[in-house]
């Protein structure tokens, strides 16, 4: 009980304590965004295009690091100072906290001139226990330090639920996992502080943090879910108030909701920014605040030299510069809200329904389904997959084994046609047999319905298979208005080349990058890891992108928000109803809840 207390007066000095470091972090988090981060992504651009290499994904890593080493050295040197600016944004945060929860005042200037003195005693076994420790303390510091430099670094939906889907060993496993990795970051946690702000050694500043936590475990993790419940409800609550007040300025006094809606999403930005500033600084302040409390938080550094107060004539040029860029930036949001309030138009997105399937009304990839499917929710396109028989035979199925789904363990790939087509495929209580992609795209051009073709395959070579699909294909394909798409990079780069008229788009699982240098011309994204900044950098390179699968319509209404130019979903249904909604209903507040949603 008395942890319970204790921890809630701590969540309370915490909150009320945002002003006191709200200038550092707003700093530090302006500069990684505006100007590391641009910095950082553009020469990686720069050194793929020298080294001649279109994309990363991972497909071509091991070709890059065997056939590029002068690429592959100059990547590590930018992975290498991405890891050095996340450990030197970790310590001036840190030493922030720390020097306020000491109440010793200390310049800016002075702030960044001790964490740079930190920076020149890192050691190798310090950055990789930095490592090691960022990612222990990651399942309880996820939405507690917030790093601009690791936002893309984010697991895919589709990875997350092929893992657990059906695995009840692999679920328990990662489980246990997980709690073990909550137990060691707390054992930990108290490492990189002892030895940024104690000079410890490595070895020493473990063994200390193991000591010190051994019987304050569960007060620590009190402390985490408390504050960083805290800090997500508060902000939730004031988005909830804030939208709220937009509806009901919308029902009752219509004629106001433009300038309601513009102030209205000034405070919104606002609460996300003091979000923002919360999320990135609760795992600092429970640390040194817990060190404080029980009594082994050091005193002021050896290494701290006290500077004398600026000069008053500096510190008014300052506050009055200050206050003019505030002015500047204040009228900047408040224009860039009148243009998005009002400017923004959506457009209607293709509709793709993803292996023939909607609503689990049918087995996937089967003829019965594409049927069914086409003739009752009428797609733009129906997305299937074909993959090459040993006999040079294309037939119709997703998986890289059939094992899921009829029970025999074999690679289609690794097998003849005939015995393909002696399996039956189980799924959603339904049954039917695997076909041909000639009869399947017999019975779709019977249909007049269109195709989005995906061609998989697990060979690093695929150019037979490409020059076998096209002598059988393309010109139908072109003729019936059908598109295909892949993961492999390479196979749509040589489709462009030999069939330039046929549309065909690359499938990226995720972009660390932005858009690759190609001749696709779509690109397919996982809806979690897309964002607006990846499709409008797509968009001003001729790209359409799609995307997959939103399956509930407020994802479908995000991805509309966002531009895509398709949508491939398993819910066909919902996402005709969704499209079919008038653009002259999508009202401010409407407008305000994407904003929110969309935000990073």
């Amino acid at each position: 009980m008395n942890y319970l207390k204790h921890s809630l007066i701590n969540t309370r000095d915490f909150l009320l304590g945002t002003r006191s470091y709200f200038k550092n972090v707003l700093l530090m988090h302006g500069f990684m965004l505006f100007l590391l981060i641009p910095l950082l992504s553009s020469s990686t651009k720069f050194i793929l295009r020298r080294g001649q290499i279109n994309y990363i994904s991972f497909d071509n890593i091991g070709e890059i690091l065997v056939h590029h080493p002068w690429v592959s050295l100059s990547l590590l040197v930018v992975l290498i100072a991405i890891v050095l600016a996340v450990f030197f944004e970790f310590t001036f945060l840190l030493l922030s906290v720390y020097f306020i929860k000491k109440q010793q005042p200390i310049r800016l200037m002075q702030l960044l001139s001790v964490t740079f003195l930190q920076l020149k005693k890192v050691r190798i076994e310090t950055i990789l226990f930095f490592f090691f420790y960022f990612f222990l303390i990651l399942p309880i510091g996820g939405f507690s330090f917030h790093s601009d430099l690791l936002s893309k670094v984010k697991i895919p939906a589709f990875i997350v639920d092929f893992i657990f889907a059906n695995r009840l060993v692999i679920v328990s496993s990662f489980v246990l996992f997980y709690v073990a990795m909550i137990y060691l970051g707390i054992r930990v946690i108290f490492a990189l502080p002892e030895m940024i702000l104690r000079d410890r050694p490595f070895k020493l500043a473990v063994k200390e943090s193991w000591r010190l936590t051994k019987k304050r475990f569960f007060a620590i993790i009190a402390q985490f879910v408390i504050i960083t419940g805290s800090t997500l409800l508060l902000a939730s609550l004031g988005f909830f108030l804030v939208i709220s007040a937009q509806v009901l300025v919308e029902s009752f006094l219509p004629d106001y909701s433009l300038i309601s809606a513009v102030f209205a999403m000034t405070l919104l930005q606002f609460i996300l920014l003091i979000n923002i500033v919360l999320s990135t600084v609760a795992v600092f302040y429970v640390t040194i605040d817990f060190m404080d409390d029980e009594g082994f938080l050091p005193e002021i550094p050896k290494w701290f030299m006290m500077e004398e107060h600026a000069p008053t004539r500096f510190s008014e040029f300052m506050q009055t510069t200050f206050l003019v860029v505030a002015i500047f930036f204040g009228v900047g949001v408040s224009l860039y809200n009148h243009n998005y309030l009002t400017n923004f138009n959506l457009k209607t997105p293709t509709t793709v329904s993803h292996r023939g399937v909607s609503d689990s009304n049918g087995v996937q990839n089967s003829i019965a389904a594409l049927e069914k499917t086409s003739k009752e929710f009428h797609p733009n396109y129906i997305e299937m997959d074909v993959q090459l028989t040993t006999d040079n035979e294309f037939i119709v199925y997703h998986d890289f084994n059939f094992k899921a789904l009829t029970g025999f363990r074999q690679k289609p790939e690794e097998s003849t046609l005939e015995e393909a087509l002696a399996l039956t495929v189980k799924e959603n209580g339904k049954t039917a047999r695997i076909s041909t992609f000639d009869e399947y795209l017999d019975v779709a051009d019977q249909l007049e319905q269109p195709l989005m073709v995906e061609i998989k395959t697990q060979k690093k070579d695929v150019s037979h298979l490409v020059q076998t699909f096209l002598d059988k294909y393309e010109e139908r394909l072109i003729e019936k208005g059908h598109i295909i798409q892949s993961l492999s990079f390479q196979m749509i780069e040589e489709i462009k080349q030999t069939a330039p008229e046929l549309k065909a788009g690359y499938i990226l699982p995720f972009s660390l990058v932005g858009p690759p240098i190609s001749q696709a011309d779509f690109l397919t994204m996982e809806y979690t890891t897309l964002n607006r900044n990846f499709i409008n950098a797509a968009h001003s390179d001729s790209k359409q992108v799609y995307v997959w699968t939103p399956n509930d319509e407020d994802t479908m209404n995000r991805m509309i928000f966002y531009g895509v130019d398709g949508i491939i979903t398993d819910q066909m249904g919902l996402l005709n109803k969704t499209i079919r909604q008038p653009d002259d209903t999508i009202t401010y507040s409407d407008k305000l809840v994407n904003f929110v949603l969309g935000v990073g």
